[in-house]
């Protein structure tokens, strides 16, 4: 019996087991990218808000066809409409001696007095002042923002993506360094104890080994946690549930573009500017709509007449014709809607300078900054060469008993700070690159760095 359930026990076991791997997901860079960009709902969001500009452009197209309209009316009046013609009667009558029972009524009934009709109706607009055109390429303008707006959003979710993937990816290093820290701290004590009971070191040394024990296990459980934390964010940007484990590792590149290719590339590809370069076409075709105004408007109508009751027979079955219609004067309505969208374009104008301006400086900012983790991380590679051998001779000189538990402690800590600040620093580098690749509007210039030969790595 006991023997069924431990084979029971080992089957479940393996089936969690497995369980749990296929739940786990291992994803590059590369392929994490692709994730988000197909499951992120605010790329989603975008995406609708690009379709809804499409359908409404469709309708400013159809301001160039007639408009085709069916109506039926039915009309009561108070009494049949005609005209009076009983002198005619009169003097007919005497005419030709005819009889008064004879005589000719004295209204000619010209409408009964109910009528009913249905037609249908046309109305073609020909001119308005290049309204309609206006309105077109004003629809054009909106939908190049709506493509520019999901630009946006694709490059700033790329650098949410390496901000939360690279920082996953620092996390779980961080993790295995502190692990090895506890490690180290652990035999640190266990050695400690040895030369206790040996009585090369005093109670009071062995003690600062078990104070510098918990603290190197309280360091790893929060890292352990704060990894859990990134974790679930980039599960979240990949709109994913399932286990990760990030492959790409940091990088920092050892060669970079002069200043002036990112500035020069976010005036062309910027995904603000370039909405904001939309806006301004915007701007214009509202002004042309309102200067189109002070226009004549010209179109063809006409009219066919399907069924009638009681209609007058001297009315026509169908017309065709052209009507002009000009507004000569509407108070000054006309004169300040024009000023209101030429102060519009003036606006627009403003931003966009002002726009350029900060972005510009922004690029600056962050290409200074990215040169800075490239030289912090070089001045680092002296600092652990020192740091690697400083701790080797302290571990020696306590073995021997010519160095106390606090020099050795303090060794271990200063090169596990070395390792996490290199780490740090490449995590820093690629957000930063990350940001000045978005900016500059060419975020797909990221897996390239990414994988460039000529470049630092994670490990020493």
């Amino acid at each position: 019996m006991k023997k069924i359930i431990l084979h029971i026990g080992f089957i479940c076991f393996f089936s969690l087991s497995l369980m749990a791997q296929n739940d786990t997901i291992y994803l590059s860079f590369e392929d994490a990218a692709s994730q988000m960009y197909a499951k992120n709902l605010s790329l989603k969001s975008a995406e609708a808000e690009k379709l809804a500009h499409e359908y409404t452009r469709k309708t400013a197209k159809g301001l160039y066809l007639p408009k085709i309209t069916f109506s039926a009316t039915y009309m009561k009046f108070d009494q049949d409409i005609g005209i009076d013609v009983s002198p005619l009667s009169e003097a007919y009558r005497q005419a030709f001696l005819i009889p008064a029972s004879k005589m000719l009524p004295s209204t000619l009934v010209l409408q009964k007095e109910q009528t009913a009709m249905a037609s249908i109706n046309m109305l073609w607009p020909i001119f308005n002042g290049g309204k309609i055109r206006a309105a077109n390429q004003a629809m054009d303008a909106s939908i190049d923002e709506s493509l520019y707006k999901i630009e946006e959003t694709r490059n700033a979710l790329n650098t949410e993506l390496v901000e939360r993937y690279y920082g996953y990816r620092l996390a779980q290093k961080a993790v295995e360094l502190y692990k090895e820290v506890y490690e180290a701290m652990l035999l640190h004590r266990n050695n400690a104890l040895k030369l206790e009971e040996n009585g090369m070191i005093s109670r009071a040394q062995r003690l600062y080994t078990e104070i510098a024990l918990s603290q190197a296990q309280s360091d790893y459980n929060t890292a352990i946690n704060k990894a859990n934390t990134v974790k679930e964010a980039l599960k979240n940007t990949l709109a994913d549930s399932s286990e990760v484990v990030v492959t790409s590792e940091l990088f920092l590149n050892k060669h970079m573009e002069p200043l002036r290719f990112f500035q020069e590339a976010a005036l062309n590809n910027n995904a603000l500017l370039k909405q904001v370069e939309s806006k301004k076409m915007q701007a214009k075709q509202n002004h042309n709509i309102q200067k189109a105004d002070y226009y004549p408007s010209v179109a063809i109508v006409a009219n066919k007449e399907l069924v009638e009751y009681q209609l007058a027979e001297m009315m026509p079955d169908w017309f065709v014709g052209v009507n002009l219609r000009w507004t000569l004067f509407d108070g000054i309505s006309r004169t300040y809607k024009v000023k209101s969208a030429k102060a519009t374009m003036d606006r627009v104008d403003f931003i966009q300078e002002k726009a350029e301006a900060d972005i510009a400086t922004y690029i600056t900012k962050l290409y200074n900054e990215v040169l800075s983790q490239k030289e912090q991380l070089t001045s680092l590679q002296s600092t652990y060469a020192f740091a690697t051998e400083y701790l080797r001779a302290q571990q020696k000189a306590f073995a021997e008993g010519f160095a106390t538990s606090k020099d050795v402690v303090d060794a271990q800590t200063t090169l596990s700070k070395v390792k996490v600040g290199r780490l740090k620093i490449m995590n820093d580098y690629v957000l930063n690159l990350a940001k000045l690749l978005e900016f500059s509007g060419q975020p797909q210039l990221f897996i390239k760095y990414s994988q460039e030969g000529d470049r630092e790595k994670e490990n020493f």
